[in-house]
Order: C-alpha cells, then structure tokens, then sequence
C-alpha cells in the first residue's frame, strides 16, 4: 500500500522499494513458514496447526527474536522514512505481543496480522491524499479479516474471544503507530 498507493511516501527509488518489498517478503513470510515447517519436520510442534499454547511458545519466540533482528537491520541498513519504520516497528510489535499474550491466552495470531492490515489501510487512506487510491485495498483487507475470522473458527482453531482479541491487537497496534508516529 505504502509503495504502491501513497505518493511520494517513501525516499526509495522504485528499484529501492522492490527490494525493500522483497526483503520483507523473504523475511516476515518465507523464513518463518521455513521455521515452522522445520519444527513440524523434526517433531518439535505436532502438527502445523499448533493446536495447543504449549506448542506455539519455541515458533513464537523464534519468529518474534527474527523480527525484531530483522526490524533493526532493517532500520541500520536501509534509508528508511518515518512512515516506513513506524509500519514495520508496528508489524514487529504485533508479533512480540502475541508471542507474549500466547504465554498466558492462545490469542489468534492470524487475526491479528489481517486486522493489522485493515488497520493501516484505514489509517493510510486518512492520513494521506490517497484515500480513494486506497478504497480498494481497504475493502480487499476487511474481506480478508473476515475471512480469516470465520476460517479460525470453523477449524475450531479459536473461540470467538480468542479471534476477536488478536484482531484488536492488529488492528490498534497498527492502526495507533500510524496514528501517534507519522
């Protein structure tokens, strides 16, 4: 979205934020799945779906020292604006209070990245001359929190309180960086 649909928001080159998208790409997504699946593989988690706290505590704290190293990197290599760092702070941030919140409650992880997403979407088309640029986007991501909600609930992978408490995490951490920061 940043890239994409708000103008002039970064200080990157095009090829900058390509890198920079592919970078995140590499190691928000492809590396922790990579994790998780070599956890699945070497019998540390039962299965994929981590059905217990327990399970979740070793690819949680995994994920979240990874993006806490990867967001200072981040922030030490790359000429990154406010509005970058405030976005990938707020993304890492949501990442360790789950892993956090997990210790005590099986909070939804998966809600709390989709309503994260709906979050700065919203915070996005308000705080920039983008709004109508953004109308898409924002529509795409509240189906996808939707989506999300209702698929954790029909595998029976959360309850209600459970789905609706990571998707306020999301969305207020995400939405409140944005908000109080740029």
């Amino acid at each position: 979205m940043i890239f994409f649909h708000i103008d002039n928001s970064t200080n990157l080159t095009e090829a900058g934020q390509w890198t920079v998208m592919s970078l995140v790409f590499l190691t928000t997504c492809l590396i922790p799945v990579s994790v998780i699946l070599m956890f699945r593989f070497t019998k540390v988690i039962k299965d994929l779906q981590m059905t217990t706290r327990r399970e979740r505590y070793l690819p949680f704290v995994f994920i979240s020292v990874f993006y806490l190293l990867v967001t200072w990197l981040f922030h030490r290599q790359l000429p990154m604006n406010q509005l970058l760092s405030a976005t990938l702070i707020a993304m890492t941030a949501v990442v360790v209070l789950t892993n956090l919140i997990t210790f005590f409650w099986k909070i939804s992880a998966h809600s709390a990245g989709a309503a994260g997403v709906v979050g700065f979407s919203l915070i996005y088309s308000s705080k920039f001359a983008a709004g109508q640029q953004l109308l898409l986007p924002m529509i795409l991501a509240v189906l996808m929190l939707g989506l999300v909600m209702w698929a954790r609930l029909y595998l029976n992978a959360h309850k209600p309180k459970e789905i609706v408490g990571g998707s306020m995490l999301g969305f207020l951490i995400c939405y409140g960086a944005i908000y109080f920061f740029v």
